[in-house]
């Protein structure tokens, strides 16, 4: 006799577990194994006391059986608690009568039958072996992909046709599902659909008003066409609705969903979805709606596409399209409120390759910005009500830093249309001729830079720019000269995106040198802090730099469209900038014990400018002598916790620009995050001063989560935007309560201000339904 594998016990007894934890009674003993180097059969694996196997070939199908009580005759052969297996099914049951005349298998009590894709138990089988073909009654089942069945009685054909009687369908494998949708008949082909009559479904023991005399569903485990369950909404401020999807396969890597809403105040809200995979390394979407309002007419969209495709050869292309008639249109027929900091407009295209030397890039984009009258600094006028600003195409190659002994060389080439595209009022017309404004821009660059010398502790850098940037065209005035300014700040006196006058040239040299001082600081062994235990160091590292920038006499003239436009030196500085800057960069260095390698937990940098002649700085101001001192804080104490701190103060007064966020997480899943921000000095922003707050809490096992989100404008005194929901959650049930606050600002929302929705959602099924106050 062949010895047991090691492994066998192992396997023998997880599998017991299992058996017990289901319910089965005692299980009929396993045959002694016989040496084969093949695979052990499934009958082998099953947790069977050894015990002698008979064997048969009945037809052309060869069988095993094996158990107590073995009754053989010329007619057929008898057992109890034992198993009957052929190479592709096996059958367990406390009683079993074969009939050789005719092939039929017989069984009785706690039957379990198993075969590829099948795995069924019931309390009586008959069915011919060969053919597969046959009946059982009082049975529970598994049916692909992810559903539990209990059936009265079912007949079956082949193992893939199958035809139940007083059925209870549910995704839940508990005793006591948390939904399940009670049939009076149905019909399932394993290679195609699922015919059901009279179905009605029951959320714990409470039936719902769902009830369908008929209908089809895909029963295959591989995707299939076919109509999706349905979801309804009883009310809300578009009346009630109803959505009934379609799922479209459209070969191996590609589906569509179409979802058709219609709303009772409002017409039809036609959505759609389409998704595509073709290459592990290739993926796009594309999601849309469209309505026309039946109230007043009007014709709202959205629309997004997506694409990423990163080839072996190096080539990358990604692409983020978005199109939108209002900002407004996911909070009127959505989920109540937008993605807070997302926006429906900006769009943007990338395909490029990296190679040995450079990297070559070819990019578009487009910005929507939205200006108000009365609380823009900028506006006149002349302002349109919206901006659109296009970048179609841009065209760059990069050179990669050249080791020129201490020093290394790059440079870059860029060039591109820009454009603006104006939203003019209608009395603003006869002020600004035309509404989009077009010019060509040709930039290229060559930087030097490396370590100077090194001189016991101190350190000298030093990095130098040329750039040469030509426009083909330019404003008319020289709107951006830092003469032009009024109380400290440019005045406006003309629009700065009328862009139609002639062509400019830009010659710019720039130079930064950089002294460090050597670092200093101390230690300590053991410190208790905030949570933290363990050894501190704190370094400090004093620096002084230099900035000297050329100024060019078209400089006032040149459209500031972005950075290469406003910002074109060494580490962001402005045309013309002469500044001193003093600084001091300090890190905090902890470790647990003496075998830890030290962390950088917290890094602060505090540093000031002084700028020698009158400059134009990024922030709208003309400004000379001191400009702000800044502040920049990171704190990452552990990797669940991380506060950022922002902040530019005036010297001269009491003004400010700063910002605090700060993201916990817990190993729950649990999150928060809260973000503070006040402008004061910053020219180009809004005037205002806010607190966001948003996160997530799981309770009781995570049964139960609290998630929020909330913007509160303090110059309003109102919140501008706000969630918070209630979630309970079961295995196969999801009950949330959401309440959103929108501002409504904007005009051309018909939506409440103050929304409520009660969602009822069923795993596997989707939404059942939806309630809005």
């Amino acid at each position: 006799m062949a010895h047991e594998p090691a492994a066998l016990p192992r396997l023998t007894a997880i599998l017991c577990a299992a058996c017990a934890a289901w319910g089965q009674g005692a299980l009929p003993p396993l045959p002694p194994p016989v040496p084969d180097l093949g695979a052990p059969t499934p009958g082998e694996l099953l947790p069977l006391r050894p015990l002698p196997v008979e064997e048969g070939r009945e037809g052309s199908v060869r069988i095993r059986y094996w158990g107590r009580n073995v009754q053989e005759s010329p007619t057929g052969w008898t057992l109890e608690d034992g198993a009957v297996e052929s190479p592709d099914l096996l059958l367990l049951a406390d009683r079993i009568t074969y009939a050789t005349a005719t092939g039929e298998v017989v069984a009785e009590g706690h039957i379990r039958m198993e075969g590829p894709g099948l795995r069924l138990r019931c309390e009586r089988l008959r069915m011919a072996w060969k053919e597969k073909v046959g009946e059982a009654w009082a049975l529970d089942m598994e049916l692909p992909p992810s559903w539990y069945l209990k059936s009265r009685k079912v007949t079956f054909n082949t193992l893939k046709h199958w035809d139940f009687d007083q059925v209870e369908l549910s995704p839940c494998p508990q005793e006591r599902p948390g939904w399940k949708a009670q049939v009076t008949r149905l019909t399932v082909d394993l290679d195609r659909y699922a015919t059901l009559r009279n179905l009605w479904i029951w959320v714990g023991g409470v039936p719902t008003p769902y009830f369908l005399p008929w209908a089809v569903y895909p029963a295959k485990a591989e995707r299939t066409s076919g109509l999706l369950p349905f979801s309804l909404s009883f009310s809300g401020p578009m009346g009630a609705s109803v959505q009934v999807p379609y799922y479209q396969v459209l070969g191996d890597a590609a589906d569509l969903t179409v979802t058709p809403e219609y709303f009772t105040r409002q017409g039809v809200l036609l959505g759609a979805e389409g998704r595509w995979n073709p290459l592990p390394t290739h993926q796009g979407s594309f999601t849309g709606q469209f309505i026309r309002q039946r109230t007043d007419d009007a014709r709202r969209y959205q629309f997004s596409f997506k694409e990423v495709w990163q080839r072996e050869d190096g080539w990358q292309l990604a692409a983020d399209v978005n199109r939108a008639s209002d900002q407004l249109l996911e909070a009127d027929y959505g989920q109540g409120m937008a993605r807070l900091g997302g926006t429906p407009f900006d769009s943007a295209f990338y395909v490029g390759r990296a190679f040995p030397w450079a990297s070559f890039s070819l990019t578009a984009s487009e910005q929507k910005t939205f200006f108000n009258t009365s609380d823009s600094p900028l506006f006149n006028p002349n302002f349109p009500s919206s901006l659109n600003r296009q970048v179609l195409p841009s065209l760059q190659v990069s050179v990669y830093p050249v080791p020129l002994a201490a020093f290394y060389l790059d440079g870059g080439l860029r060039t591109g249309r820009m454009t603006y595209k104006l939203d003019l009022a209608p009395e603003n017309a006869a002020e600004i001729p035309n509404d989009t404004y077009a010019w060509r821009r040709d930039d290229a660059f060559v930087r030097f830079y490396g370590r100077l010398g090194q001189w016991g502790p101190l350190r000298a850098d030093v990095e130098t720019l040329g750039r040469y940037t030509r426009y083909s065209h330019s404003l008319g005035t020289s709107l951006f000269d830092v003469g032009n300014a009024s109380s400290g700040n440019l005045a406006l006196t003309a629009s700065p995106f009328v862009v139609d006058a002639q062509a400019e040239d830009r010659l710019l040299g720039s130079a930064r040198l950089l002294l460090s001082g050597p670092p200093f600081g101390r230690s300590w062994d053991r410190v208790s802090l905030l949570g933290y235990t363990g050894e501190l160091k704190h370094v400090l590292s004093p620096y002084f730099a230099v900035t000297v920038n050329s100024r060019s006499a078209t400089d006032a003239r040149i459209p500031h469209f972005d950075d290469v436009d406003a910002q074109p030196g060494v580490a962001g500085s402005a045309a013309g900038e002469r500044s001193l800057e003093l600084g001091v960069k300090q890190h905090f260095l902890g470790r647990p014990g003496p075998t830890a390698s030290f962390l950088d937990l917290v890094r602060w940098r505090v540093s000031a400018k002084y700028h020698m002649t009158p400059i134009l700085l990024n922030d709208g101001r003309v400004l000379k002598g001191w400009a702000t001192v800044d502040n920049d804080i990171d704190v990452e104490p552990s990797d669940r916790l991380r506060i950022s701190f922002r902040r530019s103060s005036d010297i001269a007064d009491s003004d400010a620009d700063q910002s605090l966020s700060a993201d916990y997480r817990a190993g729950d899943g649990t999150r928060f995050r809260l973000a503070y921000f006040s402008t004061g000095i910053n020219r180009l922003l809004v005037k205002q001063k806010g607190i966001q707050l948003g996160g997530l809490k799981r309770l009781w096992g995570d049964t139960l989560r609290l998630e929020f989100q909330a913007n509160y404008d303090f110059k309003n005194r109102q919140f501008a935007g706000s969630q918070v929901a209630i979630a309970h959650i079961t295995p196969c049930v999801a009950t949330s309560l959401r309440f959103s606050h929108i501002g409504l600002n904007i005009p051309g929302s018909v939506t409440k201000e103050d929304r409520l929705d009660l969602v009822l959602t069923l795993r596997g099924l989707g939404d059942l339904g939806k309630f809005t106050f």
